[in-house]
């Protein structure tokens, strides 16, 4: 089995805050072309291209631009939508004990 970790870069902030916390090295986020379809990602063009970083459990790193990643991103946003509200509510109406 891999166990592989996946990150989206939508904007030059998710880089900055990638590095800042130490998520990923600036080595890891200097590519400038999607390792399968050879397409801009990043700081590579005029505008910034949104990608994803995978990073297995070697520490090995390789990127590819959204349109290369859609399948895992699409699945994860059409089955696994993002938590709006807390599933834990406090009613301070409650007396707890």
């Amino acid at each position: 089995m891999r166990s592989l970790e996946v990150h989206l870069f939508e904007s030059e902030t998710d880089v900055d805050l990638a590095i800042q916390g130490g998520l990923a090295l600036p080595e890891q986020l200097a590519s400038t072309d999607c390792t399968e379809c050879d397409g801009p990602v990043g700081y590579s063009g005029l505008e910034f291209e949104p990608f994803v970083v995978v990073i297995d459990e070697n520490d090995q790193d390789w990127a590819i631009c959204v349109s290369c990643a859609g399948p895992i991103l699409s699945y994860v946003d059409a089955f696994f939508p993002p938590v709006t509200k807390s599933h834990y509510v406090i009613d301070e109406d409650l007396d707890y004990f």
